[in-house]
């Protein structure tokens, strides 16, 4: 800065972000021009500096440089009200920015949750999968099912897969078992782990899958078309035999000692 409030050239333009070629343009087309010292030298004023903040946003408008020249040099012109206006407007549009960037995570998460669902039911035939994505799709909690899903990483996704295949083999082992059954509930505590996990990895402040909350896991469950059919693609009559198993644990384990196990993940 020359003097108080005054900018050289070379100032300006690292002030403001521009080029030099840039002021030179804008004084040339009478956009910006330069006042001139006593020897000669080119300089600019903190108006100036104002102005030239106002003509980068026209720019980034897409503006012509004819539409700009015309816009700041109407008598009519003022600048201030010109940048309070401008402020505004991108207040709105960063406010609308920031709104569609939500919508465009949230739909990343969501087609992310559709490989993941894929993913952990690999190895079922693949048009039921087709079918029960489609009528998750249909369902008034659809989204929010492969939003969720959509918040497992990769290597999670992998261990899950891993973690669910092996407890679901040991469990068609033991289907023929009455639900009561020890091995039956040892299966059932691991199921609630793992679903406890999932919850929490996936749910926005979960506190835990309480007595309540796995009761009407259970209720939900035993009516909701895709979950039943993907139990009963495993083996037939497997859905009935899980929930039973589940609400029992719920019943005679989880009701008895909650505090302990909510925090199990």
């Amino acid at each position: 800065m020359a003097a108080k409030n005054l900018y050289t050239v070379g100032q300006l333009s690292k002030l403001m972000g521009v080029s030099v070629r840039t002021l030179h343009v804008y004084d040339q087309k009478g956009i910006l021009m330069a006042k001139r010292g006593g020897n000669g030298y080119r300089f600019y004023t903190s108006y100036d500096a104002a102005l030239l903040q106002q003509i980068i946003v026209y720019r980034q408008m897409d503006m012509s440089l004819q539409e700009i020249a015309t816009i700041v040099h109407d008598e009519n012109f003022d600048l201030l009200r010109a940048l309070e206006k401008q402020r505004r407007l991108l207040i709105e549009r960063r406010d609308n920015t920031d709104n569609m960037i939500k919508q465009i995570e949230v739909s990343i998460k969501m087609a992310k949750g559709e490989e993941n669902f894929e993913t952990i039911l690999a190895g079922l035939p693949q048009d039921k999968i087709e079918e029960w994505k489609a009528d998750l799709k249909n369902d008034e909690f659809g989204d929010a099912v492969f939003e969720a899903y959509g918040k497992i990483s990769e290597d999670d996704i992998k261990d899950l897969k891993t973690e669910a295949d092996d407890w679901t083999e040991k469990y068609l082992a033991v289907t023929h078992l009455p639900v009561s059954d020890e091995q039956v509930q040892k299966l059932m505590k691991d199921a609630y782990v793992i679903m406890n996990r999932m919850y929490y990895d996936t749910v926005d402040d979960f506190a835990g899958a309480n007595y309540e909350f796995v009761k009407l896991a259970c209720e939900n469950g035993r009516v909701d078309k895709v979950v039943v059919d993907i139990y009963e693609s495993y083996q037939k009559g497997m859905a009935k035999h899980y929930f039973d198993a589940l609400e029992y644990f719920a019943e005679h384990t989880l009701q008895h000692d909650e505090e302990a196990f909510v925090h199990l993940r």
